[in-house]
């Protein structure tokens, strides 16, 4: 078999129920895009109802729900792509959109992180100065953070310059800006760019303070996770940045 040039790297928990886009209909999209398709299961319901699907190229089942980041890393280790592609289960996305990506990623040579949505960073205050969403801009612009929804990897830059996303910040929360310091310091840049085919309702990271996460069998609060990650963020990156903080 041919070595893919592009991987798309799903986590999936459940069927999405927030939103009217699901792991079903992300792979739908996927069925005119090329690209291998690796998904991260973190439940056994969905991986017994799409483990065969004919689209699906590489999976895993985790008995437990690792959180995000370590989600994310077990499926870049799969991936054989030059550009990694990583979606939210409950992404709609298009192919110009994909093209796009892709094509920015590789024309810009400092580029390891795009995707459409991100944000300039108060690092004193961990709040967004400014978040640029879809439709909000039109040009691509050299952010802090790019949102975790969706974006695109140069895979050789990532791996040379030994970028990992920290589990540290796990289940959710931080990790976005964690790896904006990360490539910051590799000398390398996060772009956002203007695409606007895809459509994404935000989930779990925009939840309720006393919403609940089920982290390896845990119930942890979104408030406590959301405490913890922001005191570790301050703790790794203070003695590094002092100037942002």
């Amino acid at each position: 078999m041919a070595i893919p040039q592009r991987s798309f790297v799903i986590p999936v928990l459940d069927f999405s129920p927030h939103s009217t886009f699901n792991i079903g209909t992300l792979l739908a999209d996927l069925e005119s895009i090329p690209g291998e398709v690796i998904c991260i299961f973190n439940d056994r319901l969905p991986y017994e109802a799409l483990r065969d699907h004919p689209r699906i190229d590489k999976c895993c089942l985790n008995n437990l729900n690792p959180g995000v980041s370590r989600s994310w890393n077990i499926g870049l280790q799969l991936a054989e792509g030059a550009a990694i592609f990583v979606l939210n289960a409950d992404l709609h996305v298009e192919r110009p959109a994909i093209e796009r990506l892709e094509e920015e990623l590789f024309k810009l040579d400092r580029a390891v992180m795009v995707g459409p949505q991100g944000s300039y960073l108060d690092y004193r205050r961990l709040a967004a100065k400014r978040y640029f969403s879809k439709g909000k801009f039109d040009t691509r612009i050299q952010t802090d953070d790019v949102s975790g929804f969706f974006f695109a990897l140069h895979a050789q830059r990532f791996r040379d310059h030994g970028l990992l996303f920290d589990v540290r910040f796990s289940p959710c929360l931080t990790e976005e800006w964690d790896m904006g310091l990360q490539i910051r310091r590799a000398g390398l840049g996060c772009y956002i760019v203007p695409v606007t085919e895809f459509e994404h309702k935000w989930g779990t990271s925009h939840g309720r303070d006393d919403e609940l996460i089920n982290y390896f069998g845990r119930k942890i609060q979104m408030a406590d996770i959301r405490a913890a990650n922001r005191k570790e963020f301050r703790k790794k990156w203070k003695g590094i940045y002092p100037e942002l903080f």
